[in-house]
């Protein structure tokens, strides 16, 4: 862009005095790029204005008379913040006018601008500051400086750039440091949810009287190895499974001329609403045994154990490399030992787990997944006592929304063997769910914050479904390499 075409341009549009730009001489070039980029964007029937020393004060007589006049002309005053302005005296100066015009920030008249990674200063804490740090975000942050001296709200990220605003690229250099303001802004916000849809469900239940009376007394009545999931209501038993074929598991245990059938979506909007979610989740359970995860019942929480005493890893492709998260893991503590000094000892093991469960909302029945963690004795048994849980919260408290989608994307794989859609036989149409988790929007977030979740998941969901499938026939020991490891 020619900047002397611009402003050639711009002596015949009238400008007002909408920002006051306070800086440091080592700041002037970055300074006065960003003051001709502010001059070229139109505002209301004219074009905006930019009170800057190089172009104003060049001949003023007292040029204090003058910066507090034109301070008190401008709506704006924008304080560029860097280590050699806050160390520079006619910055302070400035400053010190400027915050002492609007002390409370109430007005929103003083706008920090920060170039570079340093504390802002406490009068500047508590307004509202624009983030020019990272050059790769600089016409976000434009934009944001933009709607500010006009007044307006812009949609989110870089959809938001009108073809009225000129842009040129930040020739400057910065430390990358994610933008921040005091408050919330007035903008669409997306939500992405750990709630996975819900896409197909078997259409029938299978009832039938029977002696059973407890789950444990199938042992004794049916000769069968083992059984699909099962409920016992009414002295009924209900299931997914096809009871009136001649190889069901329950042949011994119901009234073959007394089976019924039934719709089971009818089951969501009767009585029986608790009763269909309870047997998709033990459908869940025996899918995820299959997995070789194992289910804590008191926690609600799915994990691997040790692979013969050894750490359990998970390895799969992402993008032709080999990629691989150990999600059990030998947990140490510390002990005197007999010669007075501290030493780490193995004291059970730590796992990376989930807590994982249909529900259903209003808008729909979802696989919730919820990344989590646990300690066991042996790999096997939890944890318990009052040490545990803030051990627990600590390794939580550390995880961001980042780690936590992408453990919501490792596991919905671990789960699904890699394929794009996770499915639960259950001995006719089988329990369907979706990969890509359910969003929704708010009208409140971060101005100028881009990150694209679509394409992030879709990036993940086009790398990750390079995993290799394995072949069914495989046993449970082909499944592991020596050190644990679990190809996916």
């Amino acid at each position: 862009m020619a900047t002397q075409t611009i402003f050639a341009l711009g002596k015949h549009v009238s400008r007002g005095k909408d920002l006051f730009l306070s800086h440091t001489g080592v700041d002037k070039p970055w300074v006065e790029k960003l003051a001709e980029l502010v001059e070229a964007t139109p505002f209301q029937d004219r074009y905006l204005g930019v009170v800057y020393d190089k172009w104003d004060f060049a001949h003023a007589k007292n040029i204090v008379l003058e910066l507090e006049k034109e301070i008190d002309a401008c709506r704006f005053i924008g304080i560029v913040i860097s280590k050699a302005s806050l160390a520079a005296d006619w910055p302070i100066l400035e400053r010190t006018v400027a915050v002492w015009s609007d002390p409370t920030g109430n007005k929103g008249r003083v706008i920090p601008i920060l170039i570079e990674n340093v504390p802002l200063p406490p009068s500047l804490r508590v307004r509202r500051w624009v983030d020019f740090r990272n050059p790769e975000t600089f016409e976000q942050s434009f934009v944001e400086l933009i709607s500010i001296l006009r007044g307006e709200s812009i949609p989110r990220g870089r959809g938001g750039l009108s073809p009225s605003l000129s842009v040129l690229q930040n020739p400057l250099n910065a430390p990358v440091v994610v933008t921040s303001a005091v408050e919330a802004d007035k903008v669409n916000e997306k939500l992405i949810s750990n709630l996975l849809p819900v896409l197909e469900l078997p259409k029938v239940v299978y009832a039938s009287p029977t002696p059973l009376r407890e789950k444990s007394d199938l042992q004794k009545l049916s000769t069968a190895k083992s059984h699909p999931p099962f409920l016992l209501r009414s002295e009924k038993l209900f299931t997914f499974a096809n009871l009136r074929e001649e190889e069901s598991a329950f042949r011994g245990v119901i009234e073959q001329k007394e089976i019924e059938s039934e719709g089971f979506k009818t089951w969501f909007g009767s009585d029986k609403h608790n009763w269909a979610v309870e047997l998709l989740n033990l459908h869940l359970k025996a899918f995820a045994y299959d997995r070789y995860l194992r289910f804590e019942g008191k926690g609600q929480r799915f994990f691997f154990s040790p692979y013969k005493e050894q750490p359990k890893t998970i390895r799969w492709s992402i993008g032709g490399k080999q990629v691989s998260r150990e999600v059990t893991t030998p947990h140490t503590a510390t002990r005197v030992n007999s010669e007075g000094n501290k030493e780490r000892f193995q004291f059970g093991w730590r796992h990376q787990g989930i807590r994982a469960n249909f529900i259903h909302l209003p808008m729909g029945l979802f696989l919730r997944i919820e990344p989590t963690w646990l300690l066991t004795k042996d790999g096997k048994v939890p944890r318990g006592g009052s040490r545990v849980g803030p051990v627990l919260s600590h390794w939580l408290n550390q995880e961001r929304n980042g780690q936590i989608l992408r453990s919501i994307r490792f596991w919905s794989l671990v789960l699904t063997r890699g394929r794009n859609e996770l499915c639960i036989p259950t001995g006719q149409e089988p329990i369907r769910i979706g990969l890509t988790p359910a969003r929704g929007v708010v009208d409140f977030g971060i101005i100028s914050d881009s990150v694209d979740y679509d394409r992030l998941i879709n990036a993940e969901m086009e790398d990750d479904l390079a995993v290799p499938e394995l072949a069914p026939e495989k046993s449970q020991f082909d499944l592991f390499s020596g050190d644990g490891g679990e190809n996916l």
